[in-house]
């Protein structure tokens, strides 16, 4: 595995998980920072991070396998 892609699926994962967070601080904790991090790293907010990731990474892919 190159770095190039390693850094970008890890890149990927950072911005779904900060994108989940982001939901949870401005919906469910009520703008409260710490809560939104206990409930991220609750299994559905991992479900949640996971499912955005995966959603990311078939859009780049099916993208680039264009016509």
């Amino acid at each position: 595995m190159s770095p190039y892609l390693l850094g970008n699926l890890i890149g990927r994962f950072v911005l779904s998980y900060a994108l989940i967070w982001l939901v949870m601080f401005l919906t469910l904790a009520r703008l409260n920072w710490r809560d939104a991090f206990r409930r991220t790293h609750h299994w559905s907010g991992l479900v949640a991070t996971t499912t955005t990731f995966l959603i990311g990474l078939i859009a780049a892919q099916s993208n680039e396998a264009g016509p």
